[in-house]
């Protein structure tokens, strides 16, 4: 991952900041060091403006600040991280560094600004900050001395341990209304691609994860926004490629990097040219699966069919897995799940998959259990589903879990635990993030 995709999704939260009680003039003096650092040193332009103005808002708010000569820099920045009349500010240029780390998060980017920062200390103190340095690198227990720290240092370490993981891509396809997008919100645990109520995906999405959960969505613009709002998720342009960066609120714990692909629906009567940006997604794209969705409502029909024999013809059979979705909509006396399963292997096997992988889903109730867990309100249509789901995925025959390995729903779990289990969306989930396939 380069340096811009990987700043792209780094998570940072400014609650809390130590600084956040400290006199205005102070963090506007404040605010200028770090600025002058960052814009020294960082390459990424767009996405290191966009964080100073994080903290610019944060420090400084709607004040106008001088505009300052490099030298007038220097002497603000003397102020902050030595002053000798007023000794107790050395905690200032530790939480400096802390920053300017996690706007950068380079390490050759960040070496640099410690040299930097040093030429204004004496020896002693330098070498003081060469030890804060290496706690940033390392995660042994925080020393009493770079306690104060603790808040931002371990933002920073978070996000090290973060991108040190390699990075798995799933590519996400389906005809329409087989509930692609609620499947990966599901996943998200966040509404941040568009459903079936509304305008569907037109174009490619990538949606990062993040490496903890710091209340804010990236989108890629243009411009960048740090801070996107749901509504401005809706109102993107459709007929471009756009990234998503977003913690995602998984059922099975997991610290590693996730790129979810999301692709047109390939079978739009209105707009022909959305097969075509999948298909060629799917034959030059990146990708360590492919993950097609079913509806389990719609199973065998001709244009099914149709992609299906593209798919078999087209991509590595060993990088693709079935996911049978909206088995909630099941009724009890007129449908069988397993039934539905050999239906779909067999009409895969006859296409040339060999031992196809099927895991049936209810992306719905999966999704909407993640919005309970996480306080998100439920409109009232979506509090009855809920309601109704636990009913109907608390009977033996709608246990999902069977047909994951490794997964047993067991009666002392927590309902969200249990559910999550019964619906699919744990063991999808294990099997994406940390289990193999």
């Amino acid at each position: 991952m380069n340096s811009k995709s990987r700043n792209f999704s780094a998570a940072m939260s400014l609650a809390g900041h130590p600084l956040m009680a400290s006199r205005r003039k102070l963090k506007a003096r404040y605010y200028q060091s770090l600025e002058y650092f960052v814009k020294q040193i960082a390459t990424d332009t767009e996405y290191t403006n966009v964080r100073l103005g994080q903290y610019r808002d944060f420090l400084v708010g709607n004040e106008n600040l001088h505009k300052l000569s490099d030298e007038g820099y220097k002497e603000v920045i003397r102020s902050i991280v030595n002053n000798p009349i007023k000794p107790w500010r050395r905690k200032y240029r530790y939480w400096l560094l802390c920053d300017i780390a996690l706007i950068l998060l380079d390490r050759d980017a960040i070496d640099r600004s410690l040299r930097f920062m040093q030429s204004f200390l004496s020896r002693r103190q330098a070498a003081l900050m060469e030890s804060m340095h290496r706690a940033i690198w390392i995660d042994d227990e925080v020393t009493s001395a770079f306690a104060f720290t603790e808040p931002l240092l371990a933002q920073f370490r978070e996000n090290r341990r973060f991108f040190a993981h390699t990075e798995k891509r799933f590519v996400v396809t389906a005809n329409m209304s087989a509930g692609k997008s609620t499947l990966i919100n599901a996943i998200i645990g966040k509404p941040l691609t568009r459903t079936s109520q509304e305008v569907c995906t037109g174009n490619l999405c990538y949606l990062y994860n993040k490496p903890f959960e710091d209340k804010t969505i990236h989108f890629s613009g243009p411009p960048l926004n740090l801070d996107a709002s749901r509504e401005d998720l809706i109102r993107l342009d459709q007929a471009e490629v756009s990234s998503i960066a977003s913690h995602f609120r998984t059922m099975a714990s997991s610290d590693g990097r996730v790129c979810v692909i999301d692709t047109p629906g390939v079978n739009s009567a209105i707009n022909r040219q959305h097969g075509k940006i999948t298909k060629k997604a799917l034959v030059e794209g990146q990708y360590d699966l492919l993950m097609y969705i079913f509806n389990a409502n719609k199973l065998g029909t001709d244009e099914e069919m149709r992609y299906l024999k593209w798919v078999a013809e087209n991509m590595p059979r060993e990088k693709v897995v079935f996911v049978l979705n909206k088995i909630d909509d099941f009724k009890r006396t007129e449908d069988s799940i397993e039934a539905s399963m050999n239906g779909v292997k067999n009409d895969l096997r006859e296409l040339g998959f060999e031992n196809p992988i099927v895991y049936p889903l209810s992306a719905y109730f999966g999704y909407l259990i993640k919005l309970k867990m996480h306080g998100e309100p439920l409109s009232e249509d979506e509090t009855d589903a809920y309601d109704a789901y636990v009913r109907k995925f608390s009977r033996p025959e709608y246990d999902l879990s069977k047909y994951y390995d490794g997964v047993n729903s067991v009666d002392s779990d927590s309902e969200p635990l249990l559910m999550s289990k019964r619906c699919g969306i744990y063991g999808l989930e294990t099997l994406l993030f940390g289990g193999s396939l």
